[in-house]
């Protein structure tokens, strides 16, 4: 009947064995990382009475748990939310217990590289907490500046309340106090401050009819509402960097540069954080090389993820499996480890060494052969007896045991899952830009050609600073040839860019009008339009367009340090125009390679 079960579940145990941001794992096993889970918390008492940001690391190597530790965090915050609601104001703290202390995670995965990182964690807070933080900050802000109302029929004045705003926060916070006072006082405009709020691009004439000149997507602004939430949030926030290596992968040492500046803006600028970076562990000492003196001065001690002891596996395993019957509505087995045994769970840890991920892939794959009827649980309950004997030297005559035709099928199966890999690839703007950016850089050394490359390129427009997602310069004769690249700040390649496509095809224009380019490359959505867009490209011929879908950004992504796709061939022939026409990869089965 069990077996029956596992036949027919749409979802096989294990699956997630890849812990990802947006999916909540089920099963924590806390002693690996009880001793970090204590300093994360004593990090926000700390800065809970004091509002002094910290910075923490947290090492571990592929599949030790850096994701899935966020997890933890986050439903340790679900239960510490709930004792705050349930706890009565008036009743003493014993002694011995912990002052209660509000506090909420932010994950926020690394962009693949330093474009408008500062717009990534601010949408991510927005995200994770929702508009009630809006609603809480303006309305406490309002309230303090003179926004309550007075008298039954007396209504605070916005424009006074603005000024006071603006006489706390001056300068670049102007718009930000602009917004949030309209968005709690003025009905009428509420909708479009709110917009403005969420990260949403306006058309010009509704900035103008909120009194705003900036878009949120600019690094200063939205380091500005992020000190502003910060501020008057009764809360502390740590922000959970995850795989800050990305960079240095798509890009090198310039990018991670400037993504360690941004930790550091934050760290320095910000109150009331506790920013926790999530490194590959082989990774780290380059990244402290590459950072400053005082943000290494400012770091805690780093903290790092221990792997799986067998009786962690041995748990996880049982604890899992249970979750699995309870969702089918049964009872579990008698024996905790079905369909496996302790054998072959022993041997599996012997492979991995504890690594969670690897364990539970293994895990998953032996399951999966029951289920598809490629193996018994007879064979599996043979080959995990004799392997397991073959690891220890054997005491007596009688624990030598011949080897099996099971035992080296699986010995066979465990070295060939050890040897995938596993992708996540994900199509938002920064890894679409990142990707394209390296396909041009593959393709152009491959082909002999002459250029530099600058990530996250600024010009002056009047006296604002501008920002492009890259600069290309390509050698021609008498000089360089220089290339804008842009993309617009989007969530999905499936859905038009709509007004955000007419902003970064306007950032480019703009540059070739300062001459800070002479052309330029903008990478969209397919289908999308709007008639100021496209007569925007009608009317400036130099920036050329290319339109992508989900699909083909994720072979973009996917095939960067490989062989390129048609497309990514398309977009490099625009900048070196004499490489040819594209030839597609050959069969993997022809030839030698």
């Amino acid at each position: 009947m069990y077996l029956d079960v596992l036949r027919e579940s749409p979802i096989i145990p294990f699956s997630n064995f890849v812990s990802r941001g947006n999916i909540r794992d089920k099963v924590d096993i806390a002693r690996p990382r009880n001793y970090i889970d204590r300093e994360v918390y004593r990090l926000v008492r700390q800065t809970y009475r004091d509002r002094a940001s910290r910075m923490i690391p947290i090492l571990g190597s592929a599949g030790t748990g850096k994701t899935h530790a966020y997890h933890s965090f986050k439903d340790k915050e679900r239960e510490n939310r709930k004792k705050l609601e349930q706890s009565d104001e008036s009743q003493e703290i014993e002694a011995s217990q912990i002052e209660p202390v509000d506090w909420t995670i932010v994950y926020v995965p690394s962009p693949p590289a330093s474009i408008r990182v500062l717009l990534h964690v601010y949408t991510c807070l927005i995200e994770e907490v929702g508009p009630e933080i809006l609603d809480m900050v303006s309305e406490k802000l309002v309230k303090k500046w003179g926004g309550k109302k007075s008298g039954l029929f007396q209504k605070p004045k916005i424009d006074e309340v603005i000024q006071k705003g603006i006489r706390e926060f001056p300068g670049v916070f102007a718009d930000c106090v602009k917004a949030l006072v309209t968005y709690q006082l003025d009905k009428n405009k509420k909708a479009l401050a709110e917009r403005w709020l969420l990260g949403e691009d306006l058309q010009p004439e509704e900035l103008n009819e909120i009194g705003i000149n900036s878009v949120i997507e600019d690094d200063d602004i939205c380091l500005a509402m992020i000190k502003i939430i910060t501020e008057n949030l009764d809360r502390v926030l740590i922000f959970y960097f995850d795989e800050i290596e990305s960079p240095y992968r798509m890009h090198g040492e310039v990018a991670e540069r400037k993504f360690l500046e941004i930790l550091k803006r934050l760290y320095n600028e910000v109150k009331g954080l506790v920013i926790t970076i999530a490194v590959l562990k082989e990774i780290w000492p380059r990244i402290l090389e590459i950072a400053d003196p005082p943000l290494r001065s400012r770091m805690e001690p780093e903290q790092e993820l221990k792997p799986f002891s067998l009786n962690d596996l041995k748990i996880f395993f049982s604890k899992s499996m249970e979750v699995f019957w309870d969702d089918n509505n049964l009872n579990p087995p008698l024996y905790p480890l079905f369909p496996l045994n302790e054998k072959l769970i022993e041997l599996i840890f012997e492979k991995t060494k504890g690594n969670p991920r690897n364990s539970i892939k293994l895990c998953r794959r032996f399951i999966e052969k029951i289920v598809m009827d490629e193996m018994t649980v007879e064979e599996l309950m043979e080959a995990g007896v004799s392997i397991v004997a073959t690891v220890r030297p054997p005491i007596a005559a009688e624990e030598i045991i011949d080897f099996s035709k099971p035992q080296e099928k699986i010995r066979k199966t465990i070295e060939e899952i050890l040897a995938e890999e596993e992708y996540i690839i994900d199509a938002n703007p920064q890894s679409v830009a990142g990707a394209a950016l390296k396909t041009i850089i593959k393709i152009g050394e491959e082909k002999g050609k002459q250029f530099n490359t600058q990530m996250e390129f600024k010009f002056l427009l009047g006296k604002r600073t501008q920002t492009l997602a890259a600069l290309i310069e390509v050698e021609k004769k008498g000089g360089f040839k220089k290339w804008g690249f842009e993309i617009p700040s989007i969530k999905t390649f499936d859905r038009s860019a709509g007004v955000a496509g007419y902003y970064a095809a306007k950032r480019l224009k703009d540059a070739i009008g300062e001459k800070a380019i002479n052309a330029a490359i903008l990478i969209v959505p397919k289908g999308t339009g709007g008639a100021k867009y496209e007569m925007m490209l009608q009317n400036n011929p130099e920036i050329h367009k290319i339109e992508i879908n989900n699909e083909m950004g994720e072979r973009l992504i996917e095939h960067a340090l490989k062989y390129p796709t048609k497309e990514g061939w398309d977009l490099a022939k625009i900048i070196f125009s004499d490489i040819g026409e594209y030839v597609p990869p050959a069969p993997e089965n022809e030839g030698n390679t």
